[in-house]
């Protein structure tokens, strides 16, 4: 297989490296230049206000709500966020938000103008869902919210699979992260089941890199794949190898990013910010490194004590908070960092103005069971159960965070 990594005399210690040839590829994350984005965010504004004005129809509530929109995008990114990029001919400023322009993006302003007129009457409406398609997994990974499922037999058959995103786009779900275990593991399948559900909802797919080789990207693609999720924890090889409990771990994440890229995919990090990533001060050096492989986004999760690390003195302390909370709002708005991914940091907005999960999204884990994020096992009902009995009408979900309570 084709290696490619980047140089990373710049973010680490000198340690040992794997046995490969590295070969750099292009840092470009294809950042709108400024003055076209002022334009295009100032043609998106219009957009908004222009639903609001035929949606909402009196002045006043029209008034309201998109100040309240924009009030709310403010406190969940912590100023004005200004970084956007284009992808396949799409605009991207958030790794869950629609591309624009398109449907998805147009029905999820309608559907978040409806949500802030009405907060009291409007019926919810998932935006996206995160589906484990999957128990099978070659990783042991430190932090897996999917532990007790894994390298179980299979609960879900494809045209299981097929009946759970009809349900969910019949309830006009927007984006569908396919995850697991791996799903990779699962690809001819995986590759079906973005081809069903991309021409309504757009597809994303979460990996650890596992056979994510150059042909099976293009396919990704091909079917309709908007995004990949590669989960990096650390920019030091070994230390990653260690948290992923494989050897290799590294070397393909790193590969299946330059391979997403290649094909036209937007580009996502995810790291798991432990106690000794943040205490040994590798938070800037990673983002450095995210830029250095030319992805979009970088999102940041608190470590949780579900699945492998239930009942470990895991959460993070408030000074683990604090620096969180410095660096996303550093990377996404400070001069320096205008070159760099957007950072994703969900604890940010989680403890001012709420959760998004429960009200706006679903996780469905491997076994079938529906909660409300992969990090709040609040089970709700069994999807399984739900389709092999022939329903066809959701039952209600489970809508409130444990850890944080508030709902956005």
């Amino acid at each position: 297989m084709e290696t490619i990594l980047p140089s990373l005399s710049s973010f680490a210690q000198p340690a040992v490296r794997p046995a490969v040839s590295p070969i750099v590829h292009s840092a470009s994350s294809q950042q709108v230049p400024r003055l076209q984005k002022a334009v295009l965010w100032w043609a998106i504004k219009l957009r908004i206000f222009y639903f609001a004005c035929v949606i909402l129809k009196k002045p006043a509530l029209v008034y309201q709500t998109f100040k309240a929109m924009l009030t709310l995008r403010n406190n969940v990114w912590g100023g004005d966020l200004k970084k956007m990029y284009r992808v396949d001919g799409k605009y991207y400023f958030n790794q869950y938000t629609p591309g624009w322009p398109s449907k998805e993006y147009d029905s999820l302003i309608k559907t978040e103008l409806q949500r802030h007129a009405s907060p009291l009457t409007e019926r919810e409406k998932l935006s996206f869902v995160f589906l484990a398609i999957t128990r099978k997994c070659p990783m042991r990974c430190e932090h897996c919210f999917e532990w007790d499922n894994l390298n179980q037999r299979e609960s879900f058959t494809k045209d299981d699979l097929y009946k759970v995103i009809d349900l969910y786009q019949k309830e006009g779900v927007l984006q569908i992260h396919f995850s697991g275990g791996e799903p990779m593991v699962r690809i001819k399948d995986l590759i079906d089941l973005v081809q069903y559900a991309s021409p309504q909802s757009a597809c994303w797919v979460l990996t650890s890199g596992f056979n994510f080789t150059p042909q099976n990207a293009w396919l990704l693609k091909n079917a309709g794949c908007t995004g990949v999720v590669v989960s990096i924890d650390h920019y030091i090889p070994e230390l990653h190898n260690l948290f992923r409990g494989k050897e290799d771990a590294f070397v393909n994440a790193v590969n299946a990013v330059a391979y997403a890229k290649r094909y036209g995919l937007v580009t996502a990090l995810s790291v798991c910010a432990t106690k000794s990533f943040l205490d040994g001060e590798h938070l800037i050096p990673y983002m450095d490194f995210a830029k250095s492989l030319g992805v979009q986004f970088v999102q940041v999760l608190e470590p949780r004590q579900v699945g492998h690390y239930a009942d470990k003195e895991v959460l993070l302390d408030e000074h683990h908070i604090t620096l969180l909370e410095k660096t996303f709002t550093q990377i996404n708005h400070a001069t320096e960092y205008s070159n760099h991914p957007t950072l994703l940091y969900h604890g940010y907005h989680q403890r001012r103005v709420g959760c998004f999960s429960g009200s706006r999204s679903v996780y469905i884990d491997s076994a079938g069971d529906v909660h409300a994020c992969p990090f709040c096992h609040t089970k709700s009902y069994n999807i399984i159960s739900l389709i092999r009995a022939n329903e066809t009408v959701l039952p209600e979900k489970e809508n409130k965070c444990p850890l944080f309570e508030k709902i956005a």
